[in-house]
């Protein structure tokens, strides 16, 4: 392997555990390039501050002391692109180096990226990064790197998607050694290390891509689109890899107590999971928690998964028969869900039910029947709300506009939804009837308030014209339900500060 010699820098915004930048730092140093981790920020509780004055001059600081040659910035989602395009701007005035932008938003909104970056990488470019650092430190041409879009002096150059990676076991493992390489910028300190290396949960994904890919509200009924023909849509990791890659994580901290696997769906074909239950705890022997979607939930791999380690899974309920069938293109029956719920009770494992707010079409009706679903599920259960981000180019976010039903400043990236009510709290401002709802939608999974009492708050009249009240006890059971959380994770050691500092803000209590 021939000696490298451009520094590169890639910078994550307001997130730790940052997979996309991992993934693509480890394949760089995998090649021979020398690269810096740069984790600007982090995100806590509904809240991403505008960077300070100091917090910029640190960035620069360090760009500067470490001699980088060009600077990646993983804009991830559409409401980071001010960030992204100011941080842009100052690293150009102040230092004069390129800079790349890669990750959801530039994939979704190239026209629009390439204006601010030098070079944009769009969809999965862990294959097509390194060729494209290669002929950079070999001064070759650029422009014709697949996945890329370069601009030049002649104009800008637009090169179609290269194919997906089918055989991820290929890639190598994000990396968690290469600590004096990894920076964290928050406040008035740069700390040296990885991150979230202290960190009790340690996340993962056992696949890409989703099997169904029609949502209309995700991000996948876009690249979708793009990668039509180029490659196997859902790609499955091998248990071995899985098991080693952990296995490698811990031998770089003491901290991890549990895994939370982050795919879209986690795999369940039947084989593969047989294989997971065999290695899994023998050779890791933590718990471990999944995604599921209602299509895909049979007993068979759940129960494999639950001799294994399995302890709590997300299923996405998202919305109401209706609103999930007219709106989100998921055929999901409400009779499914309540047989899911049963399936996971039998097996003794916890579920975490997620369900969107805040969408332009969910009536009085439709949140009256999303109510009476809850209350027919047996306890116990989580449930987790978040609010509707409509990413652009999405589906969703074409139909909703060419319907008039909302206007282009609803779109992430002019609207900061995401940094407002990724999860939803009791006291962001809505209407009576909808903070009647939602109060009622929170208290419903409290197994310490009898269900009797909660139909008669539903029929009680006055709560339909005066909500407060009823916000009120849902904040308190709320509070009640968190510190009943906590305390089990500390008594598992399993609480850390980053948990602390991200979510306890009683302020704004998000709902569960």
């Amino acid at each position: 392997m021939l000696p490298r010699t451009t520094r590169i820098a890639i910078i994550s915004l307001y997130a730790l555990e940052n997979n996309g930048v991992r993934h693509i730092a480890a394949s760089l140093r995998h090649a021979g390039f020398h690269v810096t981790e740069i984790y600007f920020k982090d995100w806590t509780n509904n809240h991403f501050p505008w960077p300070r004055e100091r917090e910029m001059e640190l960035l620069l600081e360090q760009l500067r002391h470490r001699r980088i040659h060009v600077v990646g910035i993983s804009v991830r989602a559409s409401a980071f692109h001010r960030i992204a395009s100011t941080i842009t701007r100052r690293i150009r005035l102040e230092l004069s180096l390129p800079v790349l932008w890669g990750g959801m938003h530039p994939t979704f909104l190239p026209e629009r990226c390439i204006r601010q970056a030098d070079y944009i990488a769009m969809g999965e470019v862990d294959r097509q990064v390194v060729e494209f650092f290669d002929r950079m430190d070999r001064g070759q041409d650029l422009s014709t790197c697949k996945s890329f879009w370069v601009k030049t002096a002649e104009g800008i150059h637009r090169n179609d998607l290269a194919p997906l990676v089918d055989d991820l076991d290929s890639l190598p493992f994000r990396d968690y050694h290469s600590h004096s390489d990894k920076l964290t910028i928050q406040g008035t300190r740069v700390r040296k290390g990885d991150p979230f290396i202290h960190n009790s949960e340690f996340t993962m994904l056992a696949s890409r891509g989703c099997p169904y890919w029609k949502c209309t509200y995700c991000s996948n009924t876009v690249t979708r689109s793009l990668y039509d023909g180029l490659g196997r849509p859902f790609r499955v990791l091998s248990v071995e890899n899985i098991v080693r890659e952990v296995e490698y994580a811990r031998t770089q901290t003491r901290a991890i107590r549990f895994v939370r696997f982050d795919d879209e769906v986690f795999p369940t074909d039947e084989s593969w999971v047989e294989e997971f239950r065999e290695k899994w705890p023998s050779r890791v022997g933590l718990p471990f928690e999944v995604l599921v979607d209602p299509r895909m939930v049979r007993e068979k791999p759940l129960r494999m998964l639950k001799e294994a380690g399995l302890r709590a899974l997300c299923m996405g309920i998202q919305a109401t028969e209706r609103v999930n069938r007219e709106l989100f293109n998921r055929d999901i029956p409400n009779t499914r869900i309540v047989e899911c719920q049963r399936i996971f009770r039998r097996l003794g494992i916890r579920s975490n039910l997620q369900i969107i707010w805040d969408d332009p079409c969910s009536t009085d009706h439709d949140k009256d029947e999303l109510f009476r679903l809850l209350m027919s599920l047996e306890r116990p259960f989580e449930v987790f709300l978040f609010g509707l981000t409509i990413y652009p180019s999405t589906h969703l976010a074409r139909r909703l506009l060419r319907e008039g039903r909302i206007t282009p400043r609803h779109v992430e990236g002019e609207s900061t939804h995401a940094f407002e009510q990724f999860r939803v709290d009791l006291d962001y401002p809505r209407p009576a009837a909808d903070r009647r709802w939602l109060a009622l939608v929170v208290l419903s999974n409290k197994s310490f308030i009898p269900r009797w009492l909660l139909w008669r708050l539903y029929l009680n009249q006055r709560y339909r014209k005066d909500p407060a009240p009823l916000l009120r006890l849902a904040k308190a059971a709320n509070l009640l339900h968190l510190a009943q959380t906590g305390g089990e994770m500390a008594l598992r050691g399993e609480m850390s500060f980053l948990l602390l500092k991200r979510w306890l803000n009683l302020r704004s209590l998000v709902t569960m």
